[in-house]
């Protein structure tokens, strides 16, 4: 998990979703990402949200949000640092995902 981290630093912030963006890009984030053991700590959530890209890129942003949503929430210690964690994500669409994401789970709980 820690290798397919250190990979998708080198590869840095997602681009925006464009012609110029080629397959083979966005292939290797997905399979990247696909190499992320499920459930991640919040330490891996922030290192994904710095992968975001403003906007979108072939849907890979959401993989991204569906890796954040297998963090554990078992107390209010990891309850507060989850909400924070959302609050830093820097793209919108994800972010407001997150937190009907988040607040539907808080209603089941």
């Amino acid at each position: 998990m820690r290798n397919s981290l250190e990979k998708l630093k080198l590869l840095g912030k997602m681009p925006n979703e464009d012609l110029d963006n080629d397959s083979h890009l966005s292939n290797k984030y997905r399979e990247l990402l696909m190499e992320i053991e499920e459930p991640i700590s919040i330490e891996m959530g922030y290192a994904l949200l710095s992968f975001l890209p403003s906007k979108r890129f072939y849907g890979l942003e959401f993989e991204i949000l569906s890796k954040i949503e297998t963090i554990e929430l078992n107390n209010e210690k990891q309850m507060k640092s989850y909400e924070n964690l959302i609050n830093s994500c820097p793209n919108e669409e994800i972010r407001d995902n997150l937190i009907v994401g988040y607040e539907n789970w808080k209603e089941d709980c």
